[in-house]
């Protein structure tokens, strides 16, 4: 087998590449996205939109476009792709039987994506940084569909909370609302005098408040609740085996002071929205020391990580 990729006659042979950084458990993943491929692999035709070319031992050749991932089992050379379409598909369906209050489902896309190509129902999921729950409402109706409700869905923002709350009970959807930070550290909030007035006409969120670490209040801040990931577990008697996370960078500081929390965890779906890139580093080197390994990534979003923005890491099988 080789595994080719360009543009026209532009094309490169990539396939040492491939065996060498992409196989995890007998699987060869290659993601979707031309700019994540073009973080991989050379690029034999910048500025186009390149293909993937698969050769079989019998000389045939199958082309991938950017929008497909592709996985091959090296043991059997069997090829499996998922297509973009087919999970905007299964997402859209999904989508048609929830309503939503205060925003859209327009928002926050990439991450429903994910939650609904990953998500089997089985999970015992803990999502940290719900906002309104456009994602929430999402994770829940995969979970509900198989009469689990073993989802707590952290928001510190009381506002939000609220109406994380109502979106939820609006749907009838079964899960827990947890108004809290996952932290060790006394946090405070700024908070505008009017959070009503973070909604413009098109009830789009534009939330933008700024949480630091402090023993002190300052003015316009307010104290943020928390709890560790022990009285976390504790309170719901969850043994957790997946995260969502969407935290505005906050996972640095909760895996530095409580890495306990990766003790369970076999699956995280995460947006790296991190202000520093040394913290996006830290945080790989602590998931690729406890054997996760990323199954998934897309670029978008913002900052030093907008290459990468949205992961996926999955605990590898240790034998």
């Amino acid at each position: 087998m080789l595994i080719k990729y360009g543009y026209q006659d532009k094309i490169v042979d990539i396939t040492d590449i491939c065996f060498s950084k992409l196989v995890r458990n007998n699987i060869l993943t290659i993601p979707a996205d031309d700019i994540v491929r073009g973080n991989i692999f050379p690029d034999p035709a910048f500025g186009e939109i390149k293909t993937l070319y698969i050769v079989d031992d019998n000389n045939n050749t199958t082309e991938y476009d950017n929008q497909k991932t592709v996985k091959i089992d090296i043991t059997t050379n069997v090829v499996t792709v998922l297509d973009y379409e087919v999970v905007k598909s299964k997402l859209a369906n999904i989508q048609s039987k929830l309503k939503i209050n205060y925003g859209s489902f327009h928002n926050e896309i990439e991450e429903q994506r994910m939650a609904t190509n990953y998500l089997t129902g089985y999970e015992k999921v803990l999502e940290i940084g719900a906002n309104i729950g456009r994602n929430s409402l999402i994770i829940a109706h995969i979970l509900n569909e198989k009469n689990n409700s073993d989802f707590v869905s952290l928001e510190c923002d009381q506002f939000l909370a609220n109406i994380l709350t109502q979106n939820r009970d609006l749907n009838n959807l079964k899960f827990h609302v947890e108004s809290s930070a996952l932290s060790k550290r006394q946090l405070i909030q700024q908070k505008p005098d009017d959070p009503q007035s973070l909604y413009d006409t098109n009830h789009f969120c534009h939330f933008n408040y700024h949480t630091v670490e402090s023993d002190v209040l300052y003015d316009g801040y307010t104290v943020v609740n928390t709890l560790t990931f022990d009285e976390l577990r504790a309170k719901y008697n969850i043994d957790f085996d997946t995260l969502i996370l969407d935290c505005e960078g906050a996972f640095y500081y909760i895996l530095n002071d409580m890495p306990e929390i990766l003790d369970n965890i076999k699956l995280i779906i995460v947006e790296n929205d991190y202000a520093e890139l040394v913290h996006k580093i830290r945080v790989d080197a602590i998931l690729k020391k406890n054997n996760f390994y990323v199954d998934y990534v897309e670029g978008g979003g913002w900052g030093a990580c907008r290459t990468f923005f949205y992961q996926v890491w999955k605990k590898d099988v240790v034998v």
